[in-house]
Protein backbone atom coordinates (compact mmCIF):
# COMPACT_ATOMS: atom_id res chain seq x y z
CA UNK A 1 0.00 0.00 0.00
CA UNK A 2 2.75 2.53 1.17
CA UNK A 3 3.98 1.70 -2.83
CA UNK A 4 0.09 2.65 -4.17
CA UNK A 5 0.78 6.15 -2.07
CA UNK A 6 4.05 7.20 -3.53
CA UNK A 7 2.64 6.52 -6.92
CA UNK A 8 -0.34 9.21 -6.35
CA UNK A 9 1.80 11.62 -4.36
CA UNK A 10 3.99 11.09 -7.74
CA UNK A 11 1.31 11.45 -10.29
CA UNK A 12 -0.07 14.57 -8.26
CA UNK A 13 3.10 16.26 -8.43
CA UNK A 14 3.85 15.82 -12.22
CA UNK A 15 0.00 16.71 -12.74
CA UNK A 16 0.93 20.03 -10.46
CA UNK A 17 4.21 20.68 -12.48
CA UNK A 18 2.44 20.43 -15.90
CA UNK A 19 -0.81 22.60 -14.73
CA UNK A 20 2.22 25.41 -13.81
CA UNK A 21 4.28 25.01 -17.32
CA UNK A 22 0.97 25.30 -19.17
CA UNK A 23 0.01 28.30 -17.22
CA UNK A 24 2.82 30.15 -17.45
CA UNK A 25 3.24 29.83 -21.26
CA UNK A 26 5.74 26.81 -21.46
CA UNK A 27 3.68 24.95 -23.64
CA UNK A 28 3.16 28.06 -26.90
CA UNK A 29 0.13 29.81 -25.47
CA UNK A 30 -0.27 32.53 -26.62
CA UNK A 31 0.81 35.70 -24.68
CA UNK A 32 -1.08 38.28 -24.17
CA UNK A 33 -1.73 41.07 -26.73
CA UNK A 34 -0.40 44.13 -25.44
CA UNK A 35 -3.12 47.35 -24.92
CA UNK A 36 -2.92 49.50 -28.00
CA UNK A 37 -1.36 53.04 -27.39
CA UNK A 38 -2.59 56.14 -28.37
CA UNK A 39 0.81 58.37 -30.29
CA UNK A 40 1.53 61.32 -28.52
CA UNK A 41 1.98 64.69 -30.75
CA UNK A 42 4.62 67.22 -29.97
CA UNK A 43 3.94 70.80 -30.73
CA UNK A 44 7.17 72.50 -30.43
CA UNK A 45 10.48 71.04 -31.96
CA UNK A 46 13.46 70.73 -29.27
CA UNK A 47 16.65 72.76 -30.39
CA UNK A 48 19.62 71.26 -31.79
CA UNK A 49 21.98 70.95 -29.29
CA UNK A 50 25.12 72.94 -30.01
CA UNK A 51 28.63 70.99 -30.77
CA UNK A 52 30.12 71.35 -27.28
CA UNK A 53 34.62 71.16 -27.50
CA UNK A 54 36.22 68.28 -25.88
CA UNK A 55 39.15 68.74 -24.35
CA UNK A 56 40.03 71.51 -26.30
CA UNK A 57 39.13 70.11 -29.97
CA UNK A 58 37.49 72.70 -32.33
CA UNK A 59 34.10 71.32 -33.51
CA UNK A 60 33.81 68.20 -35.90
CA UNK A 61 32.76 70.15 -39.24
CA UNK A 62 34.96 72.69 -38.73
CA UNK A 63 37.79 72.42 -40.79
CA UNK A 64 39.93 76.06 -41.10
CA UNK A 65 43.29 76.71 -40.70
CA UNK A 66 42.55 78.27 -37.34
CA UNK A 67 40.68 75.00 -35.81
CA UNK A 68 43.62 72.97 -37.23
CA UNK A 69 46.18 75.31 -35.20
CA UNK A 70 43.74 74.52 -32.29
CA UNK A 71 43.71 71.30 -32.66
CA UNK A 72 47.11 70.84 -33.24
CA UNK A 73 48.09 72.96 -29.87
CA UNK A 74 45.17 70.61 -28.17
CA UNK A 75 47.28 67.79 -28.81
CA UNK A 76 50.37 68.76 -27.72
CA UNK A 77 48.97 69.66 -24.41
CA UNK A 78 47.58 66.55 -24.05
CA UNK A 79 50.50 64.97 -25.19
CA UNK A 80 53.06 67.06 -22.78
CA UNK A 81 50.41 65.60 -19.92
CA UNK A 82 51.04 62.21 -20.61
CA UNK A 83 54.48 62.60 -20.85
CA UNK A 84 54.26 64.01 -17.24
CA UNK A 85 52.10 60.93 -16.09
CA UNK A 86 54.55 58.52 -17.31
CA UNK A 87 57.70 60.67 -15.81
CA UNK A 88 55.48 59.99 -12.88
CA UNK A 89 55.08 56.31 -13.39
CA UNK A 90 58.99 55.90 -14.10
CA UNK A 91 60.14 57.46 -11.60
CA UNK A 92 57.49 55.45 -9.02
CA UNK A 93 58.61 51.85 -10.38
CA UNK A 94 62.60 53.20 -9.25
CA UNK A 95 61.22 53.99 -5.65
CA UNK A 96 62.57 51.85 -2.70
CA UNK A 97 61.07 50.57 -0.23
CA UNK A 98 60.83 52.41 3.12
CA UNK A 99 62.04 50.39 6.05
CA UNK A 100 59.71 50.92 9.45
Amino acid sequence: MATAIKWIIGLIIIAALAWLAWWSGWFGGAPAAPEPVAPTQTTTTPAPTPVQNTNGMSAPTDTSDAALDQDAAAVDTQAQGLQTDSQSVDASMSDKPIVQ
